[in-house]
């Protein structure tokens, strides 16, 4: 077997959001939490690179969150084709509260090459004593939404 080595595409295609947070980097996954002081979107990514050893390679990327999964695939693919799978999901995590997650590749007839799991915060929610999380930012909104003076 030939000695596999990523290329530029594939470090592209590796690459996370410049505001997102690298969680896990490496060959295999990881089972872990995540936790916010507010309610907030939060985008979960997990991307993975394989290299089929032999006919009929697949490879999967998958993030498993309590009983309920998402998978993206890639394959089959002969022997020495290289697999590229992504999978991301959109997930309110309550404030305070840790949401417990596995992201991960899933690999049949190939080697895992990397994998990259990432998080990204999308929009947090106002707070419960009428703070707004777009002041908190500096967000104003459109002028025609602004209050405007009383005529004198």
């Amino acid at each position: 077997m030939a000695h596999y080595k990523l290329n530029d595409a594939d470090e592209n295609f590796l690459k996370i959001p410049l505001d997102a947070q690298v969680i896990f980097a490496g060959a295999g996954g990881t089972e872990t939490w995540i936790e916010r002081d507010r309610d907030s979107v939060v985008r979960i990514e997990v991307k993975a690179i394989a290299v089929a050893t032999s006919d009929g390679g697949t490879l999967q990327a998958c993030i498993q969150i309590g009983e309920d999964s998402a998978k993206g695939e890639d394959g089959p693919f002969p022997a020495d084709g290289q697999l590229r799978a992504s999978q991301s999901v959109q997930v309110l995590v309550k404030g305070g509260e840790r949401l417990a997650f596995k992201a991960y590749p899933n690999a049949t007839n190939a080697k895992v090459m990397r994998t990259i799991v990432w998080a990204a915060d999308l929009e947090t929610q106002p707070e419960a004593d009428g703070g707004n999380a777009d002041e908190d930012r500096g967000h104003q909104p459109p002028a025609s939404e602004r209050p405007q003076p009383a005529a004198a």
